[in-house]
């Protein structure tokens, strides 16, 4: 992900709503376990989860890396 997609992403989290977000975090935990995801995509996938946790507080996002 580029630096601009990136923060793309960062400030579209914070308009989506609970539910969006919730399914948001589902796809990039998911994508995140993939073999073939890089550890570039790895820490700004870790990013973004950690700002949906911040946005939807009643999630149970671990940011442990896999």
């Amino acid at each position: 992900m580029h630096e601009s997609a990136l923060e793309e992403e960062l400030e579209h989290i914070q308009s989506m709503t609970i539910h969006e977000a919730v399914a948001y975090a589902n796809r990039l935990a998911r994508r995140l376990k993939c073999n073939d995801c890089s550890e570039i995509e790895r820490t700004e996938g870790l990013l973004l989860l950690e700002r949906l946790r911040d946005r939807a507080r009643f999630l149970k996002i671990t940011l442990n890396p896999t």
